[in-house]
């Protein structure tokens, strides 16, 4: 059951791609199911640390990056150090460090950034 929950892909060949560092299947996936109506977003999630960084190389697009709340200060500087060297481009979004850990205002900034 777990592999049906871990992503959302956009219908428009022009779809944003996030990929979600989860620590929680069902949180995941609780993100995921809030950010599904965003249009022109394709959603990945991961639910660790490993999973988050090979989808990082390995997908031919990756536009945001979200980071969950179950990552420790030490994991998110190393996906951080990741992204400055391998793509500087990528915009990186932490609810619970920038803004609270709330799904209303993670679906705003993630609609925000979809938009730009």
């Amino acid at each position: 059951m777990e592999n049906l929950l871990d992503k959302h892909i956009s219908s428009s060949p022009s779809a944003k791609v996030m990929v979600l560092f989860g620590g929680s299947p069902y949180r995941r996936d609780q993100v995921i199911r809030n950010l599904r109506t965003i249009e022109n977003l394709s959603i990945i999630g991961a639910l660790s640390e490993e999973d988050g960084v090979d989808l990082l190389k390995n997908l031919p697009q990756v536009d945001i990056v979200l980071i969950g709340g179950r990552y420790d200060a030490h994991q998110r500087q190393r996906i951080k150090t990741h992204l400055d060297r391998n793509l500087p481009a990528v915009e990186l979004t932490q609810p619970g460090l920038e803004y609270p850990y709330e799904d209303d205002l993670i679906y705003q900034k993630i609609k925000a950034l979809v938009e730009q």
